[in-house]
């Protein structure tokens, strides 16, 4: 007999815990015991960090992750029978290869599938699309982190919209009241010069952190100062060239991957988010929790988390000039920007409470649960 109801969860490869997807999980997985549950994380590929034991719960490593090939598919029917004869009866599936896999093998095991979306689909495919709505049929719910997610994955892979269930990424928001700088010395250099716009992003070319350089450019050439920070994993070193092209080398940081952003966020006057596709920033959050306002492209989840107007503004992607614009607006009228900092916070703390998003896990898990023992029974 289990104390608290155990609960599976399946990633492709976890990397790290400052990934958007990653940080969420990790605090699920940390959180959940005190809610009742027991979780346990299953990896198709180990990595550096799941070897470390730094995870909070439990770690299997399923040692197979190529989907075509039989063994990947043999191995996972093991490790699930196993499981549910200890008395798991649910599953949690995270990316991609994943989600593929484990809705017919986990559900023969006598699993209940949840799937988690967090993207607008960039990585679709018209066989990739086939498979996930020939599987949908063993999928007993997805979560999703806004609601343009949830539109999408829906219309795209099938689900019925009543099994589509949106929880907005969770943050502590006591861990993210930060009232002074922290002695980052190179920060502090670059604050000192001017104003600093932070972008929290992997490097990644979905993340359009060229159009980041290409605004702060333009802006000097109408007269006003701006530096920018960039956060995140990555090769970053065609970006350098880039800004040194274009008169910028000196403005711009590359600090790479950090797990102290919140208080890298206290150095900043704006936070940007320039991608080309998004499911729910949590960079967005954290420039709200540090109260910047921001500017964002006008993508996905963006729309839901940017107030137009009252946190921060949205701007057609790809249109470096209306980013500049909306940037100059903001240093045109620092007791403007200064209003939708404050606007942002407060909705970050009504929003994103981390305590909020466990909860409502919780209830989630339990319902699919209870559906499942009823049928059972």
């Amino acid at each position: 007999m289990h104390s608290r109801e155990p609960v599976l969860f399946v990633i492709d490869q976890f990397l790290n815990p400052y990934a958007g997807t990653e940080s969420q999980l990790f605090k699920l997985l940390g959180e959940l015991p005190s809610f009742g549950f027991e979780p346990r994380l299953l990896v198709m590929k180990s990595s550096a960090y799941t070897d470390s034991n730094l995870m909070p719960c439990p770690v299997d490593v399923l040692g197979h992750h190529r989907l075509s090939s039989p063994r990947t598919w043999w191995a996972l029917w093991r490790y699930g029978r196993r499981l549910r004869q200890q008395g798991f009866r649910l599953a949690h599936v995270f990316f991609n290869d994943a989600s593929l896999v484990c809705p017919p093998v986990l559900r023969v095991c006598g699993f209940q599938i949840l799937i988690s979306r967090r993207d607008m689909g960039y990585w679709y495919t018209p066989a990739i699309v086939l498979l996930l709505r020939l599987t949908r049929r063993w999928v007993s719910g997805v979560v999703v982190n806004s609601q343009a997610v949830g539109d999408v994955t829906a219309a795209t892979e099938g689900h019925k919209r009543d099994l589509v269930y949106v929880i907005y990424n969770g943050y502590d928001n006591a861990k993210a009241a930060v009232d002074e700088p922290a002695p980052i010395p190179e920060l502090k250099a670059l604050s000192e010069m001017g104003p600093v716009a932070f972008l929290v992003a992997n490097i990644r070319q979905i993340k359009r952190i060229e159009d980041a350089l290409s605004a702060v450019a333009e802006l000097g050439g109408r007269g006003h100062y701006l530096a920018l920070a960039v956060i995140g994993d990555g090769s970053s070193e065609t970006l350098r060239q880039h800004a040194e092209q274009l008169g910028i080398g000196q403005r711009v940081l590359f600090m790479g991957s950090r797990s102290d952003v919140t208080r890298c966020l206290t150095y900043g006057t704006v936070g940007l988010s320039c991608s080309e596709s998004e499911g729910y920033s949590n960079a967005v959050v954290e420039y709200m929790q540090a109260g910047l306002p921001v500017v964002a492209s006008d993508v996905g989840g963006n729309r839901e988390a940017v107030v137009n107007g009252k946190t921060g503004w949205r701007y057609p992607v790809g249109d470096v000039e209306a980013l500049a614009s909306r940037l100059e607006s903001l240093l045109a009228n620092p007791e403007k920007a200064s209003l939708m900092g404050r606007a942002g916070k407060q909705l970050a703390l009504e929003r994103h409470g981390l305590e909020n998003m466990i909860q409502a896990h919780a209830r989630l898990y339990s319902k699919i649960i209870e559906s499942d023992v009823r049928v059972s029974s």
